[in-house]
């Protein structure tokens, strides 16, 4: 995936629609295939296969000058030649020629391309990616791709793909909708749900995303009441600030988004003399923005088919009767794992109901612990394993029963009815049936394993998979933004009015109300004297210079100075360390403020992420932090709750809150000049760093 090409520029479609409007895209009138062949085992003839054998209703052309039928489809020998209606060309020719194919396109009225062909800007062609661009921009068509894999709609036989995967069979209509940055690991996506029955809204390969981004079809499935979950397949994103407001979009509609992200080995950025610009790496910033917007991030593809499973089996989770898991294994070590499985999910494993207990008590022999997960180890037989089911199924707090099975001990087809009328009783009930083994070794034989998910039976190999997959599926009801809660680019002051539009480094800091210590910045020891003086001692000596960006690495900042003689021996030595440590540094003089001793340090930055645009950097301050790195990033505009939920997941969060007898700080003053600082930054197109170390929360009232 490459999306070199420039930014798109706004421009009124001549016939599709703007970004979020796709819907000819995914339910065209008529299709073309430019460049079709009556051979469907080539690459370029099986669209045209596809969309006979998997019941397109619309009109299907073929444009090919060297036939005049391809099938059933008639061929005209130029595009210029297609009747009118047609809502999507899939342009099934090489890089050379698609430039020219997308131009005649736009000229003939059609709103939507497809252009499969690789060897643009992933092959280092940026111009000729960029003239495509530039093509939809002038234009008003929309482009798919180009390097891509095209898309599918299961609903109304819509398979704009020549996906390898339909040649076998197409995914039966669902409620997920799939979009990957990468045609080959979407193409596996596609496998997977074929071979679990996984129904699927859509599915989109996006390619070098010349035109149209993943974002787009973000936008127009959270407009989709039909689609449920929004899987994923990120390597970057491009207009990333959208991502936010997209999530709480979804979020408002009860949508789940769940991203499997790769280049978790990003960790860099380019050089920076802030604090914020050296400690915010891509990694770090992606996963705050990630927990912001409430996404669901997986780890693995089969993270990602897990959790589609567990959507497609289970449903909504809003509709579940009851959160708790109840847990029966034969392994008492595997309870342990499954609990700390849990624990990592944040999925409940509620204690048992005495009632529960006591069914469980009358199986089990009196060794035997009746706790959640419950051991039944090998001391029952079948019969007495389905009755502790049906006791734990049958306790209040549990909404999911999971099953351990082994074939040491089971006879998998013998149980098979059994499960299946457990599962189709659960479903009856709101309730829910998860079943694993005690090795990944053991399967079930594909069939019954068809039979079990029809029934409601959710079956995976693992328990830990089903934990997380189960978890996940949770997840979607909690954290997260809602619509209502999303932060503004309205710049308020201090007292909530709007504040003016900064100019000036001193207005920014105006606008965003930042209290600041006072201070002197002294050319003379003289001068410096005078002013503590004034304010009181103890006071704080610092460097000013615009070349250092660590003060204390040069000897740059003396702390405590409580009198005179202090503060003129510290005025010398600061000197003389400067002049050997940082000969070539511009020094504009030496800042004396009061100190202040009492409350928590912390850092407060702003940078611009080259994806997901403004963000918001909160962590432990002062001199420690970049040793300490305890940071949270927000993408911008952040809300107050956004806000207090970073501070409250730093390791430091104990301090505020006034750990081990100590005052509680004055979190919602931090709050406030936090959002205001962030309000500014992302209002502000000239600032493109700000750096607030440190920023010190004192005792509550103190401010």
């Amino acid at each position: 995936m490459n999306h070199d090409a420039q930014p798109r520029a706004a421009a009124t479609p001549a016939a599709g629609g703007g970004a979020g409007m796709l819907q000819r895209l995914f339910e065209p009138r008529a299709i073309a295939v430019i460049g079709a062949s009556p051979d469907a085992s080539k690459l370029p003839g099986r669209p045209l296969a596809y969309l006979r054998r998997f019941g397109f209703a619309g009109p299907v052309y073929a444009v090919n000058p060297k036939h005049q039928r391809i099938g059933d489809s008639p061929c005209y020998p130029s595009i210029e030649a297609l009747p009118d209606g047609v809502d999507l060309a899939l342009i099934m020719l090489p890089a050379a020629a698609v430039g020219d194919a997308l131009a005649a396109c736009a000229a003939r009225g059609i709103g939507f391309a497809i252009a499969v062909a690789g060897g643009f800007a992933e092959a280092g062609a940026r111009e000729a990616q960029l003239a495509l661009t530039q093509i939809c921009v002038r234009t008003g068509t929309r482009l798919l791709g180009p390097n891509c894999v095209g898309l599918i709609r299961p609903a109304n036989g819509v398979t704009a793909t020549f996906s390898t995967e339909l040649r076998r069979r197409m995914p039966r209509p669902g409620r997920v909708a799939l979009v990957t940055q990468s045609g080959a690991l979407g193409n596996s996506l596609l496998q997977s749900f074929n071979d679990l029955d996984i129904g699927l809204a859509a599915w989109v390969s996006t390619g070098n995303e010349a035109d149209l981004g993943l974002l787009d079809f973000v936008e127009h499935f959270v407009g989709d009441e039909s689609v449920r979950l929004i899987g994923l397949f990120v390597e970057g994103l491009k207009e990333g600030e959208r991502l936010l407001p997209l999530a709480r979009r979804a979020r408002a509609n009860g949508q789940a988004i769940a991203v499997l992200r790769a280049g978790r080995s990003q960790l860099g950025r380019a050089a920076s003399v802030s604090h914020t610009g050296k400690l915010a790496g891509a990694w770090q910033v992606w996963r705050g923005a990630a927990a912001q917007a409430g996404l669901i991030e997986l780890a693995c593809l089969d993270d990602l088919v897990d959790l589609a499973l567990a959507y497609e089996t289970f449903g909504e989770p809003r509709a579940d009767r009851a959160a708790g898991l109840g847990v029966l294994t034969i392994s008492g070590g595997l309870g342990v794992l499954i609990s700390d499985a849990c624990a990592e999910h944040g999925l409940a494993l509620p204690e048992f109901s005495a009632t529960t207990q006591a069914a469980l008590r009358a199986i089990l022999p009196s060794q035997m612990a009746v706790s959640n997960p419950v051991d039944t180890a090998l001391f029952t037989d079948e019969q007495g394993y389905a009755t502790c089911a049906d006791a734990v199924l049958a306790d209040d707090g549990i909404g999911t029963l999971l099953l351990v099975l082994t074939s040491l001990a089971h006879d998998y087809e013998a149980l098979a009815p059994w499960l299946e009328a457990l599962g189709r009783s659960a479903c009856a009930r709101g309730k829910h049936v998860a079943l694993t083994f005690l090795s990944s070794a053991d399967q079930l034989r594909p069939e019954t394993r068809a039979r079990l998910l029809a029934a409601g039976v959710l079956v995976l190999p693992t328990a830990e998979r089903v934990v997380a997959a189960l978890g996940r599926r949770r997840a979607t009801l909690k954290g997260g933004p809602s619509a209502r809660e999303e932060g503004g680019r309205r710049v308020p002051d201090a007292e909530g009015r709007d504040a003016p539009v900064a100019r000036t480094p001193a207005q920014f800091i105006a606008a965003a109300g930042l209290p600041l210590v006072p201070q002197s910045v002294c050319s003379d020891a003289r001068a410096a004297v005078a002013f503590a003086a004034e304010v009181g001692y103890p006071v704080v000596l610092k460097v000013v210079s615009p070349d250092i960006a660590h003060k204390t690495e040069v000897g740059g900042v003396a702390l405590d100075l409580g009198d005179r003689g202090e503060l003129l021996a510290a005025w010398r030595q600061m000197h003389a360390t400067l002049a050997e440590r940082a000969p070539q540094a511009r020094i504009e003089g030496l800042s004396v403020q009061p100190q202040v001793r009492d409350g928590v340090e912390l850092i407060v930055g702003g940078a611009i992420d080259p994806e997901l645009g403004r963000t918001l950097m909160i962590g432990a301050g002062g001199t420690w932090a970049e040793v300490l790195e305890d940071l949270r990033f927000l993408a911008l505009p952040a809300s107050r709750a956004e806000i207090g939920a970073a501070l409250g997941q730093l390791r430091i969060a104990p301090l505020l809150d006034g750990a081990r007898g100590r005052a509680r700080m004055d979190v919602e003053a931090a709050i406030g000049v936090i959002e205001r600082l962030g309000a500014c930054f992302a209002a502000t197109e000239w600032v493109t760093e700000v750096d607030v170390n440190p920023l010190i929360v004192r005792p509550a009232p103190g401010g």
